[in-house]
Order: structure tokens, then sequence, then C-alpha cells
């Protein structure tokens, strides 16, 4: 299956040079949890330090409340870089180049034509908008529908709106393309094939976005689309640009949205 923004010449997968980086299944799962991993107790350990914080400064009469809107971003995005940075020594420690190179920029494929992105762009904007179509005016999502995060960004005031959407648009985007197009696909395609790395790329990536993928089918299809979407993309151009690119661009869809249709105060 082919796709009308994908040009004949994106449609030639790159050659693995041989200076390309090399990890292998097992490297790349280590360096995908350690990030997960990582995450998940800075996040814990923000919030317990900021809590311990108010308590002592209630007791010496300093502030009287920590604004619980602020915590969740700024945990979010402390534990969100040091993840990054620990998966980055990881991949660091475990990469095998057989030439001098820089890596990272060879995994990234900052060589592809940035003339052409409008395409991915566009694609995004498509994928963007059909999701807001279909949840807005087709499938309502449940009352109930856990989206904390998007939730979080709404009631946040004006300056933690700007926050939470550039997290959204820019910084989660290009972690989640790096760690699973990046990392997982290219440790799973060297050592099972991009067949199956493509498919257990996509199954990894539905994955993290539990529980709010099983509860309402429309965001499954979506997160399963873009999912699909960025691996067949890395694969035909060779580069993490374009699915950074469409990744991004489908985010700010959504959080355009959800800032310009919520209820007035």
């Amino acid at each position: 299956m082919s796709l009308s923004v994908l040009s004949s010449a994106d449609s030639q997968p790159h050659s693995q040079a041989s200076t390309a980086p090399r990890w292998g299944a097992w490297s790349a799962i280590l360096i995908v949890g350690s990030f997960y991993l990582t995450q998940a107790v800075g996040i814990f350990m923000v919030q317990i330090v900021a809590g311990l914080s108010v308590g002592f400064s209630k007791g010496v009469g300093g502030l009287t409340d920590l604004d619980q809107t602020w915590l969740l971003p700024l945990s979010l995005l402390v534990g969100t870089i040091g993840a990054a940075m620990v998966s980055w020594q990881v991949a660091t420690s475990r990469v095998q180049s057989s030439m001098d190179v820089d890596w990272f920029w060879e995994l990234l494929g900052i060589s592809y034509d940035f003339l052409s992105l409008w395409r991915f762009v566009l694609l995004g904007l498509s994928l963007g908008l059909g999701f807001f179509a279909l949840t807005e005016y087709g499938v309502l999502p449940p009352e109930d529908l856990p989206q904390p995060l998007f939730d979080a960004m709404i009631a946040a005031p004006f300056v933690l709106k700007i926050g939470w959407a550039l997290m959204f648009v820019v910084l989660f985007p290009v972690i989640e393309e790096t760690l699973f197009r990046g990392f997982l696909f290219t440790g799973l395609s060297q050592s099972w094939g991009p067949s199956l790395a493509g498919v257990l790329t996509t199954v990894a990536f539905v994955a993290v976005h539990m529980p709010k993928v099983l509860e309402y089918w429309p965001a499954l299809l979506a997160v399963s689309l873009i999912g699909w979407l960025t691996v067949l993309i890395r694969i035909r151009t060779g580069s993490l640009v374009p699915g950074i690119a469409m990744h991004s661009t489908y985010n700010g869809v959504l959080v355009a949205s959800a800032l310009l249709t919520q209820p007035a105060p």
C-alpha cells in the first residue's frame, strides 16, 4: 500500500550504510524501557519533592499551598527531559558504529529534503481534522474518558497553555519518533527484519497510550494509524524528520481543537 504524499524518490528505502548505528533488538528494547522507567520515577520524585517543600514552607510561614496546575506539567517536563537524557546515555553506550560518525544525526536522517516536508504536514493536518470531525460529529467520546493531560491543559492559565502546547507539538513528537521509529524500529529491524519490526513498534506505540485507546475506539484507530504511517514513512524515506513533521502537525490539530472548542467559563 502506498501513500500519495510519498514521492517515487521517497519510496526507495535508504540502504544500511556501514556507518549506520546498530543496536539490535535487546539494546533497542533496553533504550525505550529505560526512558519510560526513568520518566515515571522522575515525575514521582518531582511531585514528592514539591510536596515536601510545601510542607516545609507551611511550617515556616512561607507558601501556603502548591498550585496543582503547575505541578503536573513541571513534573512531566522534568521527568521527560531527564528520561531522554538517560535513554540517550544508554543508546550511546550500546551503539555499534563501524566508522567514526555522529550516530544520532545518521539515525535522525537530517539529510532529508526539508522542502518536501509540506506533504507530511498536510497528511498530519488531514489526519487531525479527520479525527476531530469523527469525535466531534460522529462517535462522541464518553464523559469519563481518561485524558488527564488534555484536561489539565484546558484548565490551565494562559501561560501554562502555551507550555502544554509546546510539549504536545514539539517535545512529545520528537521524543516518541526518536524512541519508537528511531531506536526501537532500527534495533528490531536489524535483528528480525523491517516487517516484524514495524508491527512490533506499532503495537508498542499503541500500548504506551493506554488506557485511553482501550475505552474509545476512534482513539485506538487514530493512534494505530499514526504508529503505522510513521513506520511506513520511516521505511520509505530513511528519515525520522518526515514522521516528526506529520506527528507534530497531528498533535497540533488536537491541541488547537481542544483549546478552541472548550466551553466558555
